[in-house]
């Protein structure tokens, strides 16, 4: 489990006290907060970890269907039953079997399960032989079981049976200093499906992390580290991020505000859209690109002047990852020298011409 806030560190502690039990346990928390990590890592550090670890998704399944997969069949139990088939209880013996989405189990099959809690054994489906198990019992849900039990959504007496050990997983929005901890976890397990084996987030789009509400938790960090190697859209991700928030992104000023060289680019960049004009009028968009990508390309050069050739120097001058700039670098056909060939410069703002590109 990653993460060093102090939920996680109780929940650490808790884990290493339960372990040697057999103490049913019933994790909770929000959808994608790591609650079947917890799962597995109590089975994985417990006596049992050397036999199974069954999962079963109470949710996936109708409940006619659901009653077969937990306690098996008999021969000629259904049309189709051509032959026996031990159910997931079975199959977990001496080992863990995990009920995963718990709250959405059938009230009526609650009943059944509460007998195999109690008594630790069962008869399969169409069977009259009972069938004993030693199973370590591990429910997980994202309900509210105690307002589920008021309601009569599930059992009083079989909500007190999965629940002799209750481990809450907290949503991230409420750990927010494991995010750093999450983020280097995430770009280890996957910098394999990174092109250029270089894998930068921008210390801005951390930021943006760092203030998100993130509704879908760790899982949807997760996915958001995996589409940042692969796709590269930091400035996308954040924008969409922001507007989910209801806020607008902030102005990029890593090319409005920094060096430029004279006044002969613009009259370059102005002269070259005229003559585009002339030739085909080409869309305010098309305008906007070329005109940004020449002025990109003047700046990166000077940012790699300033910085003597070191590309990961002038990525941060930029404000860019490395990774981007070497892409940019490889587009615009940028020379990096091997020295720096002047000194000092100026920091001026782009004239007022060329906000209309």
């Amino acid at each position: 489990m990653i993460g060093n806030s102090p939920s996680i560190r109780r929940i650490k502690d808790l884990i290493n006290q339960v372990v040697d039990t057999d103490l049913n346990v019933l994790i909770c928390g929000e959808s994608g907060v790591g609650k079947e990590l917890v799962a597995r890592t109590l089975h994985h550090l417990s006596y049992r970890r050397e036999h199974p670890l069954v999962k079963v998704n109470c949710a996936a399944l109708p409940s006619e269907l659901l009653e077969s997969e937990l306690f098996g069949y008999e021969r000629g139990a259904f049309t189709g039953a051509i032959q026996p088939k031990p159910g997931k209880f079975e199959l977990a013996d001496k080992g863990t079997i995990l009920l995963d989405e718990i709250g959405d189990m059938p009230v009526a099959l609650q009943a059944k399960l509460l007998q195999v809690l109690q008594d630790s054994e069962f008869v399969r489906v169409g069977g009259v032989r009972n069938v004993h198990v030693n199973t370590w019992v591990i429910s997980v849900t994202n309900h509210n079981l105690d307002e589920d039990v008021s309601t009569g959504r599930f059992r009083e007496d079989f909500y007190y049976r999965i629940n002799i050990i209750k481990i809450v997983v907290p949503p991230l929005r409420v750990r927010k200093e494991d995010i750093s901890y999450l983020l280097e976890h995430f770009i280890r397990k996957y910098k394999g499906m990174s092109k250029g084996g270089v894998i930068d987030i921008p210390s801005k789009l951390e930021k943006v992390f760092a203030e998100y509400h993130w509704p879908g938790n760790v899982r949807e960090l997760e996915n958001y580290v995996r589409r940042l190697i692969v796709l590269e859209d930091a400035d996308l991700l954040e924008e969409e991020i922001l507007k989910s928030k209801g806020q607008q992104m902030p102005e990029d000023r890593s090319v409005a505000e920094i060096w430029m060289p004279d006044e002969s680019l613009i009259k370059s960049v102005i002269d070259n859209c005229r003559h585009e004009m002339q030739i085909q009028f080409p869309s305010l968009k098309e305008i906007r690109k070329k005109s940004l990508a020449r002025i990109e390309k003047v700046v990166i050069e000077e940012a790699i002047r300033r910085t003597k050739g070191n590309r990961k120097q002038a990525a941060q001058l930029l404000q860019i990852s490395y990774k981007a700039l070497l892409y940019k670098i490889k587009d615009f056909g940028v020379e990096v020298p091997d020295r720096d060939s002047s000194d000092g410069s100026l920091e001026l703002k782009l004239p007022k011409e060329l906000e209309l590109f």
